[in-house]
């Protein structure tokens, strides 16, 4: 965030401004905080702008408990990323890789 947007910058950039400009980008997404399948604004995000999003299950691991994590599933992740198209939000877990509801509220 802070390299595209600029420290101060990545503050301030609304949850849903970053999901799409990534996904525009084709970015795949890793995340450190589940509730963007929650969070109605953010799920539609990813869901109109058919976002890949991985995000760890555990928002409260450190920094190394984080990165080993990801890289223990880097495999999993990188092959779902080439074979299925988005949208989706994936929780990454010491237990593997788990498709996440979006919460597209009621209209949907």
């Amino acid at each position: 965030m802070d390299e595209r947007y600029g420290v101060r910058g990545s503050e301030s950039v609304a949850d849903q401004d970053w999901i799409a400009d990534a996904a525009r980008r084709g970015e795949v997404m890793l995340c450190k905080d589940l509730a963007i399948a929650r969070n109605q604004l953010e799920a539609e995000a990813v869901h109109v702008w058919n976002a890949r999003v991985f995000c760890l299950a555990n928002a409260n691991l450190t920094g190394p408990e984080a990165a080993a994590c990801l890289l223990s599933h880097g495999d999993a992740i990188g092959a779902m990323a080439l074979r299925a198209a988005g949208p989706y939000v994936v929780s990454v877990s010491t237990q593997g890789l788990r498709r996440c509801r979006l919460n597209l509220g009621s209209a949907r």
